[in-house]
């Protein structure tokens, strides 16, 4: 196929994938914007930048419209955070202080390396944010004072009905997450063992389906569980993703809007990691929470996410804790089971 270039993933999207209707659909200089329903989605590639290896990586963005008219005062904070930002799977939700909007997210990068496995999830991606836009806003829209963010084609106008992607979950995603997740305990176990016993891990360990690590976090440790028997309340069975990082202890509508924060450079900027997901506060903590479903399952996929979440977990200790990683933020005294023996040594 020769060198990747990010245009190819979104060709790739728009004509084999999610098989876009040209009726539907606008051409932009970097992606296209279409109509699966009331809706409208945004794909595109926002940005590339050359990594180490040499590869030029694109910045693929998926950005559906959710909600407008909003007004971010407590209750409005309080329900996006127990309730959207709770049930993330693949994007999140994004505030337009200047436009009053809120959108669903997801940004990941893309290069030579990954785009043929890759390519697959961003679809997934791009169809579970029209399914939420649509089921979501129903409900959102009973509970707060908000409108469902509804717009139309330039020239056709409104779409009167929706495309087969726009229900797609029910077809393709949630019969798969009846079945038993696809991640075997032994890919848990193999995890473990090859990849996560030494940097960028703290500690790590594994048991059934499911394992949990730490990563350097300032002069703490962040915690990171991945399990593949924790299902979701509309997917199904499959892959949950928790990361958590301590914090001050802030309001929830402070915590809240720092989720949102963040949410803004994970999912619209730059994401830290696979920008599949969102952020939220609880507990003094700040978690990033995120979902795969079965039908994104792919042998190998669990040592990309280790290494996606830690990239992330170095970004975070950079931006609330205020470290960098260096050579000491390994020292086995920095994980939370060698700072409670440094406690009881009185170290």
């Amino acid at each position: 196929m020769g060198e990747y270039k990010g245009k190819q993933t979104i060709d790739w999207l728009y004509k084999e994938q999610l098989r876009v209707d040209d009726e539907w659909a606008v051409r932009t200089p970097n992606g296209f914007k279409w109509w699966p329903y009331k809706n409208a989605q945004t794909v595109e590639v926002i940005g590339e930048e050359l990594g180490p290896d040499g590869n030029v990586g694109y910045l693929v963005s998926v950005r559906t419209d959710f909600l407008r008219d909003v007004d971010l005062n407590e209750d409005t904070l309080r329900y996006i955070g127990s309730n959207l930002m709770a049930l993330s799977a693949m994007c999140g939700p994004v505030y337009d202080e200047a436009a009053g909007t809120l959108s669903l997210c997801s940004l990941v990068r893309v290069h030579e390396g990954i785009y043929q496995w890759m390519n697959p999830i961003i679809s997934v991606a791009a169809v579970t944010q029209v399914s939420e836009a649509i089921l979501y806003a129903r409900v959102v829209t009973e509970d707060v004072e908000v409108v469902e963010a509804f717009s139309e084609h330039p020239i056709n106008g409104p779409r009167p009905e929706p495309d087969e992607m726009a229900f797609a979950f029910e077809t393709l995603i949630a019969p798969l997450g009846k079945q038993p997740c696809r991640w075997s305990e032994s890919e848990f176990t193999d995890a473990v063992d090859r990849y996560m016993q030494e940097p960028p891990s703290l500690m790590a360990n594994g048991g059934g389906l499911g394992l949990t690590l730490e990563f350097p976090f300032g002069e703490q440790s962040s915690l990171c569980r991945i399990n593949g028997d924790v299902p979701h309340p509309i997917y199904g069975n499959g892959l949950f993703l928790l990361q958590s990082f301590p914090i001050p202890e802030m309001s929830e509508s402070e915590g809240v809007r720092l989720a949102l924060k963040l949410n803004r450079t994970e999912l619209t900027e730059r994401p830290s990691g696979y920008g599949f997901g969102s952020f939220a506060y609880r507990d003094n903590n700040m978690h990033f929470t995120s979902f795969f479903p079965n039908a994104i399952y792919k042998p190998g996929l669990l040592p990309n996410l280790y290494y996606a979440c830690a990239e992330r977990s170095r970004m975070m200790s950079i931006t609330l804790a205020g470290e960098d990683w260096t050579a000491e933020s390994f020292s086995p005294d920095k994980s939370a089971a060698g700072r409670i023996m440094s406690r009881i040594l009185g170290k």
